[in-house]
């Protein structure tokens, strides 16, 4: 004959998580997230300002070359400064007489946005290159 035995309780195994374990790993993300989030805007902010610095470095050695050559830097490869044709850019054409020493409007020095809009290189009148993030 088989016996039930009813006075012992039954052993469950846990088959998840309960709500507490569960608010309390979002409650961490969050802490996380609040964080990281902006951690990793100023990260974008420095590399693209770092871009474009060192891109300016570039296009200053180019343009050092061809001029005394007599010649003319031609489509250099904007990538990471905001320098073209388009309204609100600086020219190219700026950025080499900045390089020359010469700006425009007696000002003292030459600011280059970037693609992000807390990033921006600034070049002095001695020639030296100034990347800051705001």
């Amino acid at each position: 004959m088989q016996t039930t035995q009813s006075n012992q309780p039954r052993r469950f195994k846990q088959q998840g998580f309960t709500l507490i374990e569960l608010l309390i790993v979002v409650a961490i993300i969050g802490i996380l997230a609040a964080v990281g989030v902006p951690q990793y805007g100023n990260y974008l902010d420095r590399a693209a300002a770092s871009a474009c610095q060192g891109e300016l470095n570039n296009f200053r050695s180019a343009y050092t070359a061809a001029s005394s050559l007599g010649d003319e830097v031609e489509d250099f490869g904007w990538n990471a400064c905001n320098i073209g044709d388009d309204t609100g850019q600086t020219s190219q054409a700026d950025v080499e007489s900045a390089f020359d020493g010469s700006f425009a409007d007696d000002a003292t020095s030459l600011t280059i946005s970037t693609d992000r809009e807390n990033a921006t290189v600034t070049i002095e009148e001695n020639g030296l290159l100034t990347a800051s993030t705001s």
